[in-house]
């Protein structure tokens, strides 16, 4: 049992990370693609794509 619990640990550190890691990545992309949507703004390109 001993040994199992730091290995535990370290998985869930890395794991906290990575999600940590993909949650900021989501939003800074998300962020830029609405500041670069809202620049634009283009509503022929939704009517044509549908």
């Amino acid at each position: 049992m001993p040994q199992m619990a730091p290995i535990n640990w370290t998985l869930i550190y890395i794991l906290i990370i990575f999600l940590f890691l993909v949650i900021i990545i989501l939003a800074f992309y998300t962020f830029k693609y609405k500041l670069s949507y809202s620049k634009k703004t283009p509503p022929m390109k939704i009517k044509t794509w549908k």
